[in-house]
């Protein structure tokens, strides 16, 4: 027998019935809204971001790009870079889209079921019944709760992790241009012991030197060349981890860069309250304890309805043999006989003892990173203005006496070329200590989670000219 029309018109009316409350819930999906976020978050704290949404930055990203690389890099101008171009950063802007699909779908109730049922013999009976859920309904304020707390932990990640990077380049920075700086003092010490070894080759060959003392100063200039070589080799490898950060290749990698790092500031910030600026500030602290929300969200979730899974309404149509029609609610209930949901209550109460531990874990290391980093850049300040008052004035000094005394005849070639190369040494020595002191400076700023502000950072360190 078939389904007549007042039959299906029945079972329609029915299912619109439970339908009409759902409609509202019907949402589409808007990947990039927390990007706003994300957004805000880091340009207070580093630069401007983008999120390319496609293979290839936008024409006005590639203009911008363009732009930074046609004049030597700064710190700034290489985080810029970075934030514009680091593909990796994009893999993590994506979490953002995944994090709102899942808002969204939190948002959402449960599909309604139909079910149709024939039966055949002296007649035929037909059956049929559409049900609902009713803890997606009843449920739902909870888990938008819990969807936003999870999207809201996931942004403060994505933040964090554009942080992360903005201190690595800075780091880098500091890495790449102290390398260049040392090759250069490096080839001025090269230059010196081969005009030595030449010197002794030649005095050697007159007769006026012994073989030890031409070996001596061969050796100086073997040693130095070597270091050249060394330092040539660190600088092309140091170079390619910084294009990594950035995200360039092919021509974009011929970027330049000032010849000298800038000076330490004159005065460092205060520094007296960097625990508290780090607990306030630091994102990934923000994300913990956002994790640490959703999951009281979920415990809560799960106490209130573990005896009520599932538990569906809906309304039942049959049509008997004879003709015969009837309608009526319809009624599906688990019966917890065997599973009173302990096993998720108590899933649930150990993940929110584990993210509030990690929050108190978390804010304890932030904590001591805040004040490791701030002993860090204290020291290496002391060590840079060691250089800058004592080693480096001294050394200039005892190069100028012995240059008086070679002019006077009192003191040889050689100890000139000796004091020459200590005082280029000595000037090695004061870049090492200033690529330190910047690196401890970003180290810092990671820590703190926000910019130390300084109106001298970017002013270039002096030159220290050596003969």
């Amino acid at each position: 027998m078939l389904i007549t029309t007042t039959d299906r018109v029945a079972v329609l009316r029915a299912l619109a019935a439970l339908a009409i409350p759902t409609l509202g819930a019907c949402a589409t999906v808007d990947a990039s809204a927390p990007f706003g976020g994300v957004r805000s978050q880091v340009e207070r704290r580093t630069g401007q971001v983008e999120w390319s949404r496609s293979q290839s930055p936008e024409p006005s990203v590639r203009a911008a790009i363009g732009r930074l690389l046609a004049t030597p890099l700064t710190p700034q101008s290489a985080v810029q870079l970075a934030l514009f171009n680091n593909r990796r950063l994009q893999v993590q802007f994506e979490r953002l889209g995944i994090a709102q699909a899942d808002l969204v779908e939190a948002g959402l109730l449960e599909n309604p079921l139909l079910s149709l049922s024939l039966y055949y013999g002296a007649g035929t009976i037909i059956e049929a019944s559409i049900v609902q859920d009713v803890l997606s309904l009843v449920s739902l304020p909870a888990r938008k709760q819990l969807g936003a707390a999870q999207a809201e932990r996931v942004a403060a990640e994505v933040a964090q992790q554009v942080l992360d990077l903005a201190a690595e380049v800075k780091t880098q920075y500091a890495v790449v241009v102290g390398d260049a700086q040392g090759l250069q003092l490096a080839l001025q010490v090269q230059s010196s012991t081969e005009a030595g070894a030449e010197l002794a080759q030649r005095q050697y060959a007159a007769g006026n030197l012994s073989q030890r003392e031409r070996d001596l100063q061969q050796a100086f200039y073997a040693q130095s060349a070597l270091e050249v070589a060394q330092a040539q080799a660190q600088l092309a490898a140091d170079r390619e981890r910084l294009n990594r950060l950035l995200g360039l290749w092919g021509a974009q990698t011929q970027w330049t860069i000032p010849e000298r790092l800038p000076r330490v500031p004159a005065a460092l910030p205060d520094l007296s309250n960097v625990e508290a600026a780090a607990i306030a500030q630091r994102l990934d602290l923000q994300a913990a304890k956002k994790g640490a929300q959703a999951a009281l969200i979920a415990l809560n979730l799960t106490r209130q309805f573990r005896y009520l899974s599932p538990l569906g309404l809906g309304v039942a149509f049959k049509r008997e043999a004879n003709g015969d029609k009837l309608v009526g609610p319809d009624v599906e209930l688990g019966l917890p006989l065997f599973n009173q949901g302990q096993a998720r209550i108590a899933r649930a109460e150990a993940d929110y003892r584990r993210a509030e531990d990690e929050v108190e874990a978390l804010a304890v290391e932030i904590r001591s990173q805040a004040r490791a980093a701030r002993d860090r850049v204290v020291a290496a300040a002391q060590a840079v203005a060691h250089y800058e008052r004592v080693l480096l004035p001294l050394q200039t000094q005892i190069a100028d006496e012995t240059l008086k005394f070679y002019n006077g005849m009192l003191v040889g070639t050689y100890d000139l070329l000796l004091a020459q190369q200590a005082q280029v040494q000595t000037a090695r020595q004061y870049v090492a200590a200033l690529k330190e002191f910047w690196q401890a400076w970003a180290e810092l700023e990671h820590a703190l989670g926000g910019p130390l502000a300084s109106d001298s950072s970017q002013s270039p360190a002096p030159a220290h000219s050596n003969p």
